[in-house]
């Protein structure tokens, strides 16, 4: 850190710009890869099913990855915090502790995420039209979560710097998702099936990155810990406390990324909700890039952060405003231009009224591109209990213009209420990131330290 604050700043800006670029290519590139594969199996999926069985399947899908998502702690952020002290010292014995706490948080949580699905499913199917032939698939569904998640693993992939692996296990896992959609097209399969391959799907891709991740670390001779006590250590603790914090704020963004196609399906109707999700599906590329966009850019911040290098901070922040601008313009356009041709192509004319969704919902993804950034920011700036605040208010906005949107727009209704979430979000962002990185104000002392020139 030392030397770092010795390089000339634009040095070190370039050397930041050249890393989020690189790092930017390597996840998106696995991500990308696999968010079209999974574009085109639930493309196929919307030309193979009739419209409820396609609502039905695009339901289920949303509440599973809701139910597992709102279980998951986010162990990955403290593994990869604490894992890294433990590995920059070559301490082996607290980084397999690290990583075993990590594994049992995860277990506990597919575990509550089961026990959450399957009493909805036996208490609550009704309310989202669910009829009784489909609860079979929605109990496939439910199995797989006691499989699915498991973020620690990510977190070790991160750790050993292995992005290229965790993405080819990610697009090779949607892959055998478009194939196996395909050979169901292909020999006329009924939901259930389609619902079968989706369960395993989920359950295999996490399998994978598992065992992938725990060979890494017997590479590295690192074995797992599982003693008693472990919780009650200065990292156990720090794991817990990490985990939820983090935890309040995937809960809403979960509760309003994949809640929204449950309200619709409550508010409008099951069909409604499969042609909300096809609009979702397409804008979810650009939700892809902010995902990837994230983890490349946080570390360069919490860097500057680390060294109090604030004029940098102010200037990337600035930078990639200003490119995020540039960069919503230019998304929502092309959106406004090719999206009809893009949804007829992938799922077909039935799927028109899922245009203006669509244009809406890329909007709402680039507005909250632009608010990474600040977001950011913010959280290494002042803290990440501002930005839970943040999240929480422009959450409490998205629900409460969720319900009315959608009562008289449909589901335009429902995509104007993601992207009130955006502004929202965006604007405290730039108002507190603006405080928290102005110029400091000069003082004789620190004129005093000021070398002449």
């Amino acid at each position: 850190m030392n030397e770092s604050m010795t390089e000339p700043p634009t040095r070190r800006l370039r050397q930041v710009y050249r890393r989020i670029a690189r790092n930017s290519v390597l996840l998106a590139s696995g991500t990308a890869a696999a968010s079209l594969f999974t574009m085109l199996a639930v493309a196929i999926a919307a030309r193979a099913l009739s419209p409820r069985d396609f609502g039905v399947l695009v339901l289920l899908q949303s509440a599973v990855l809701m139910v597992g998502s709102l279980a998951s702690l986010s162990t990955q952020q403290p593994v990869i915090k604490l894992g890294s002290d433990a590995y920059a010292a070559k301490d082996r014995n607290r980084l397999g502790e690290v990583v075993s706490m990590g594994l049992i948080v995860d277990t506990v949580a597919a575990l509550a995420a089961f026990v959450v699905a399957a009493l909805a499913i036996t208490l609550s199917r009704s309310a989202i039209g669910l009829a009784e032939h489909d609860v079979g698939s929605a109990w496939l569904l439910a199995i797989s979560l006691l499989f699915s998640g498991y973020p620690t693993s990510n977190g070790i992939f991160r750790l050993y710097d292995r992005f290229g692996m965790l993405s080819l296990i990610q697009t090779l896992s949607a892959a055998g998702l478009l194939c196996a959609y395909a050979v169901l097209y292909a020999v006329g399969a009924a939901l259930p099936a389609y619902v079968a391959a989706w369960a395993s799907y989920l359950a295999l891709s996490s399998i994978l990155q598992i065992w992938f991740s725990l060979v890494l670390l017997r590479r590295d001779q690192v074995r797992l810990r599982f003693r008693k006590g472990l919780f009650a250590t200065e990292d156990g603790r720090t794991l817990l406390h990490y985990s939820w914090s983090t935890w309040g704020m995937s809960t809403a963004a979960t509760l309003r990324t994949n809640g929204d196609s449950l309200l619709v399906g409550a508010l409008v109707s099951v069909e409604a909700a499969g042609i909300y999700n096809v609009a979702r599906q397409i804008a979810g590329l650009v939700r892809k890039f902010n995902t990837v966009y994230s983890s490349s850019v946080f570390p360069e911040i919490a860097r500057l952060g680390a060294v109090g290098d604030i004029a940098a901070a102010r200037r990337v922040n600035r930078h990639m405003l200003a490119i995020g601008l540039a960069g919503t313009a230019a998304a929502v356009l092309a959106s406004a231009l090719f999206g009809h041709l893009i949804v007829r192509l992938l799922f077909g004319a039935r799927f028109e009224p899922a245009y203006l969704p669509f244009v809406i919902l890329t909007g709402a993804a680039m507005v909250q591109l632009v608010s990474l950034t600040p977001s950011m920011c913010v959280q290494v700036f002042r803290g990440p209990r501002l930005l839970f605040v943040f999240y929480a208010v422009a959450s409490v906005a998205f629900g409460v213009a969720a319900i009315p949107l959608t009562a008289k727009w449909s589901i335009s209704g429902m995509a104007i209420a993601q992207l009130v979430f955006s502004v929202a979000l965006t604007v405290m962002c730039h108002l507190a990131v603006t405080r928290a990185l102005s110029p400091p104000v000069s003082s004789p002392a620190s004129s005093a330290e000021t070398p002449p020139s």
